[in-house]
């Protein structure tokens, strides 16, 4: 039987946190919900929880000695606190003295479904953190950005003496096609390089009021105008009574990019992207459904993975998705994908209606 996280949460008239109590409950994590220090204290040692979330505005106590106590409890316990603007210099002795991370109210609930959920990923059946994941990830984010700079440098010099020599030469001299052939791969290596970088600095999102459609809409005008596009039957069937959600505008449209991008690679000229959006009562939806070949049963479950590629004939360094994935879910939503080799491949995402 699965272990089901424990998460506590202390407050305690604080509507924020009382939706969002339901909603983690909602989720299938086992809450508590306490309105004293003391009393999560001794639920703590009794559930042996995971997660801690702390609403410091209206709770008396003494973060050092709070600290000392429910690491000693579980030395691996997430603790993330929540405070408003006006106590933002106690959040930070709490986050100087211990404290994991912290939301700003209001916020929304999704926001911090979404901080849990990344934090509980990282946690094995036995409570325990996966401290070498962890490491993992940091080391490969290093590598991305030192990669990305000593490739930029001389990549940036070769294209520009390439463009030079390009403006420079008639299209009739026998090294014209030479130089057009260099060209395109120095962009292919430059675009690898923006892989890198979006992948190794990932900021949060910076949310503001948009329209899925109209980003799709957006996104699939600029693929029509590039060359990959231009042979590419899309058929667009968007909900016209979309409700606006709260979103990054740039980071949901790079994510319908690389999509986009990843199934133009399995389709052929006369295969057919299919784009859909739809609604139900808590998220908007974007599906992307292919007619080409589909997705190798040994491939999908590492899909989402850094430098998983479907195809290593195909090009590209496997990033685009994995970015995307990350970027869904600090949405507080979710990216899936079903295939059928040889019959298509369909990726689904959804991103939660909030108030907005």
């Amino acid at each position: 039987m699965p272990n089901i996280p424990k998460i506590i949460v202390v407050f305690r008239e604080d509507e924020n946190m009382k939706a969002a109590v339901e909603l983690l409950a909602k989720k299938g994590y086992a809450v508590f919900s306490e309105t004293s220090i003391f009393q999560a204290i001794a639920t703590l040692a009794e559930r042996k929880a995971d997660v801690i979330v702390l609403d410091i505005d209206d709770l008396e106590l003494r973060e050092m000695e709070f600290f000392d106590v429910v690491k000693k409890i579980n030395p691996n316990l997430f603790i993330l606190i929540s405070f408003s603007l006006v106590n933002r210099e106690r959040a930070i002795k709490f986050l100087e003295s211990g404290a994991d991370c912290y939301m700003l109210k209001p916020f929304y609930i999704n926001e911090l479904l979404a901080i849990v959920r990344q934090f509980l990923d990282r946690i094995d059946h036995k409570g325990d953190i996966l401290e070498e994941s962890i490491e993992k990830q940091s080391s490969l984010e290093r590598m991305a950005l030192k990669i990305a700079h000593e490739i930029n440098n001389p990549l940036t010099i070769i294209s520009g003496q390439l463009q030079l020599l390009l403006s420079e030469t008639k299209s009739s001299a026998p090294n014209y096609p030479v130089y057009v052939t260099l060209e395109e791969e120095t962009q292919r290596v430059a675009k690898a390089v923006r892989s890198l970088v979006a992948y190794a600095q990932l900021k949060e999102p910076k949310k503001a009021v948009v329209n899925l459609n109209d980003i799709l809409k957006d996104v699939i005008h600029f693929f029509k105008d590039t060359r990959e596009g231009k042979d590419t039957q899309i058929i667009e069937a968007f909900d016209k009574d979309l409700p606006m959600i709260m979103a990054d505008k740039k980071q949901i449209a790079l994510v319908c990019k690389n999509i986009i991008c990843n199934s133009k690679k399995a389709v052929g000229s006369k295969d057919v992207l299919n784009i859909s959006t739809e609604r139900d009562e808590s998220n908007v939806a974007a599906t992307f459904y292919d007619t080409g070949k589909g997705i190798p049963f040994k491939v999908i479950d590492r899909i989402f993975d850094p430098f998983s590629v479907v195809n290593g004939a195909e090009g590209g360094m496997g990033l685009g998705l994995c970015v995307s994935h990350k970027i869904i879910e600090r949405h507080g939503g979710d990216l899936a994908v079903k295939s059928l080799e040889n019959k298509g491949a369909a990726f689904r995402f959804t991103l939660p209606i909030e108030s907005t």
